[in-house]
């Protein structure tokens, strides 16, 4: 009875959270798509790029990883509801993207040398660790 109880309340909140993540999908294409048009029919003036400013990709790009973090973070949540276990290589992939996305917005010229190496040490071990165990289900 509770057991029952407690998957029930379970798939309610795997729903509620899968709704959130689609509505929340759903608005960031809508400013993806804004953000775009807008660099389109703005033009641009300030460097040596056709359509897009530099300072406007760093605006638009994160709204992309976003929307990717997003769709991992559905498929991290359908594979627990299904198999009640949470894939790492999934996680870290995750982690790897929101490392990507902080990338592209993040100066380095204001950044001090800890921060750059607290930085790298954190990509090279998502990254080891996504290809030890990527290396692990390929044997």
């Amino acid at each position: 009875m509770i057991m029952q109880l407690i998957k029930r309340f379970e798939k309610i909140v795997f729903t509620v959270l899968v709704i959130i993540l689609i509505s929340y999908i759903a608005i960031e294409i809508i400013e993806l798509l804004y953000q775009f048009t807008i660099a389109m029919f703005k033009g641009n003036n300030d460097d040596s790029r056709l359509f897009i400013s530099n300072a406007l990709l760093k605006e638009v790009l994160p709204v992309f990883f976003n929307i990717l973090i997003a769709i991992e973070l559905i498929d991290t949540f359908t594979v627990y509801v299904q198999k009640h276990s949470i894939k790492v290589l999934n996680i870290l992939l995750i982690g790897l993207i929101a490392i990507g996305r902080k990338l592209i917005a993040y100066d380095f010229n204001d950044s001090d040398g800890i921060s750059n190496i607290g930085l790298a040490a954190l990509i090279i071990s998502l990254a080891g660790g996504y290809f030890l165990i990527k290396k692990d289900d390929s044997d």
